[in-house]
């Protein structure tokens, strides 16, 4: 399906002084760009860079100072973004240790200020990291998804950390009038924040296990969740009943920073029982039921990044994701060492990338 000329999305991307890259611009398709190019040409950077530009940081590397190209100091990614009928012009600088961001002419403190623009997910080789790495990266997940779709969350989020901190403060120290005073404030905002998260899951995970039983079809797949506190009980009945074991411990035992999700397969947990190469299937099947329901339930369209998809996926899962994202509604950037491993039917725009160089082709 063609777009229209104003689709929501990244509409111009230049980047200088990325690692692997020259410094160059595009203009990006609304719906598919396809990079190829052979191995360490350049393509994974070049979404690396769009994701510094998300999400101010890199997906390969938490230390920033590696997105920078060798013998230069500071790297600059910049876009021009259209999004709630307006243009929007978002830039990020890495430099001397810190990381700066403008958006429409002002400093951006806080990325949620900026975040929003472009609703981010990754596919890659580490994709199966979201079931196998530990609760941390699930609760990012939560996070994130919630984000773009509840106008809420944000400040629901803020208000249970700052009562998580003052009352982590006051275990710490021995206060236990003082740690029980913050949790009225601390259990209103984790109710909220856990009643956001629950209605996110339910809309999305089904969805997710429907699309994956679909390519994994003897399994039987299910999900579990755990808001962070004993299931069935009031929150802060539970934060009273463990207050004198939390001032021993010094912090909060209970509560959604320890929440967590998990699939099922075959009754057991998806990571003790799936392939490696499953394990990818069923993490492409999530993120693409979150990036369906982003475009229904978003204000503005997400952008996926896919890396080297040709090297994961057999040829009839590949043709199949390949489809889905398609018609998904998402700006799609995807890169692969042979374009014509890739099944689209749609329109693309169609580049080639030599030497940290990014050309556009006719695909």
């Amino acid at each position: 399906m063609e777009e229209s000329a104003d689709a929501d999305g990244l509409v111009h991307f230049r980047w200088q002084s990325v690692r692997h890259l020259e410094a160059g611009s595009i203009d990006p398709h609304p719906r598919l760009n396809i990079f190829q190019g052979a191995n360490a040409a350049g393509k994974t950077s070049l979404l690396e860079a769009v994701h510094f530009l998300a999400r101010s940081r890199s997906f390969i590397t938490h230390r920033t100072a590696r997105l920078i190209r060798s013998g230069e100091s500071e790297a600059l990614v910049s876009g021009r973004i259209r999004a709630q009928g307006g243009i929007h012009r978002l830039g990020v600088q890495h430099g001397h240790g810190e990381t700066r961001v403008r958006l429409d002419g002002r400093d951006v403190t806080i990325l949620s200020e900026s975040a929003w623009l472009l609703p981010l997910q990754v596919l890659n080789t580490e994709a199966q990291r979201l079931l196998t790495d530990g609760p941390v990266v699930r609760r990012a997940f939560l996070n994130w998804g919630v984000f773009h779709v509840e106008p809420t969350y944000r400040d629901d989020w803020r208000r249970y950390q700052r009562a998580l901190r003052q009352r982590n403060a006051a275990l710490k120290s021995g206060q236990r009038r003082l740690a029980s005073a913050w949790e009225p404030d601390m259990v209103e905002a984790a109710e909220s924040v856990d009643a956001h998260r629950r209605r996110f899951l339910a809309a999305v995970i089904p969805n997710a296990l429907t699309i994956a039983g679909e390519w994994l079809p003897d399994l039987a797949l299910d999900w579990r969740y755990r808001s962070g506190w004993r299931a069935g009980e009031a929150f802060g009945t539970v934060l009273a009943e463990a207050r004198d074991q939390e001032i021993t411990q010094g912090f909060s035992l209970h509560g959604p920073h320890r929440a967590d999700w998990r699939i099922i397969a075959n009754g057991v947990e998806a990571t003790g029982f799936l392939s490696r190469g499953q394990q990818k299937l069923l993490v492409a099947a999530i993120k693409l039921a979150l990036i369906e329901h982003w475009s229904a339930a978003s204000t503005q369209r997400p952008v996926v990044l896919v890396d080297d998809l040709p090297a994961e996926l057999d040829g009839g899962h590949r043709a199949e994701l390949v489809h889905r994202l398609e018609i998904g509604g998402a700006q799609v950037f995807l890169t692969a060492i042979e374009g014509d491993l890739l099944p689209v039917i749609g329109a693309a725009r169609w580049f080639h990338v030599e030497h940290g160089r990014i050309t556009t082709t006719d695909g």
